[in-house]
């Protein structure tokens, strides 16, 4: 028989604007181990690239998560999805820049005995997307239980939103951190400067979506082209 979860006891809160600074400084930690794989130019840039992706991807979700809710029978209202999603994408941001020395290191290493041309980027991004994903996953069950405890859902209700919600943070992050790419960038372009923002452009295998950027890493499929901007700067160095 079908039970309403038990209230858990309340939890002290920080001040949300220290949350929040705390938030952007361990996002671009964690950014910057990332660019730092390939340049220096992509690991600065990813001080300011990362917390964006961060804090685009919690504004789309936190509205995302209140009408999954709603639509999934949860009365929860507006209010409280919002500073449950802050808080999760807080958590996520603290759990991965405890990761970032560590991502930092391996970066390092790959940099330095990479090939020139793809190297062991498959690696490193399939890594990184791993590690970005199971960081989301133990954030949202935590404070997703914490906010669904508190509403009286059944089991069986609060479970159907929790996983809604890991699809949504899924399906929203990867495909923003497509956007806004490079935020690792695969070796044969080292040494060209980049956009800011490759948008929907196709990365260099081709791919349009973070999805197909995936299963390319995975099946590890040769570069279709090195992009045009990085061709550009090979012919300024060679004159």
């Amino acid at each position: 028989m079908a039970r309403p979860l038990a209230r858990p006891p309340a939890r002290p809160q920080a001040r949300p604007l220290i949350t929040l600074l705390a938030t952007l400084l361990a996002a671009a930690a964690y950014g910057f181990s990332l660019g730092a794989s390939h340049d220096l130019l992509g690991a600065s840039r990813n001080l300011v690239k990362f917390p964006l992706l961060i804090g685009a991807t919690a504004a789309i979700a936190a509205v995302a998560f209140w009408v999954a809710a709603l639509a999934l029978g949860a009365d929860l209202s507006f209010g409280a999805v919002q500073r449950t999603t802050f808080l999760l994408f807080h958590d996520v941001a603290i759990l991965l820049a405890s990761l970032a020395p560590a991502v930092l290191f391996v970066g390092l290493v790959l940099r330095a005995t990479d090939d020139g041309w793809l190297g062991e980027y498959d690696f490193f991004f399939a890594a990184n997307v791993g590690l970005v994903a199971a960081a989301g996953g133990l954030a949202l069950v935590r404070r997703a239980q914490a906010l669904l405890l508190a509403s009286g859902l059944f089991l069986r209700r609060a479970l159907l939103v929790v996983l809604a919600w890991l699809a949504l943070s899924l399906f929203v992050g990867g495909q923003v951190a497509f956007l806004i790419r490079p935020l690792i960038g695969v070796p044969a372009t080292r040494g060209a400067t980049p956009p800011w923002f490759l948008g929907s452009e196709p990365d260099a295998r081709g791919a349009t979506s973070f999805y197909g950027a995936v299963f390319q890493a995975i099946t590890r499929r040769e570069l279709a082209t090195v992009p045009s901007w990085a061709r550009r700067a090979e012919g300024r160095r060679g004159r």
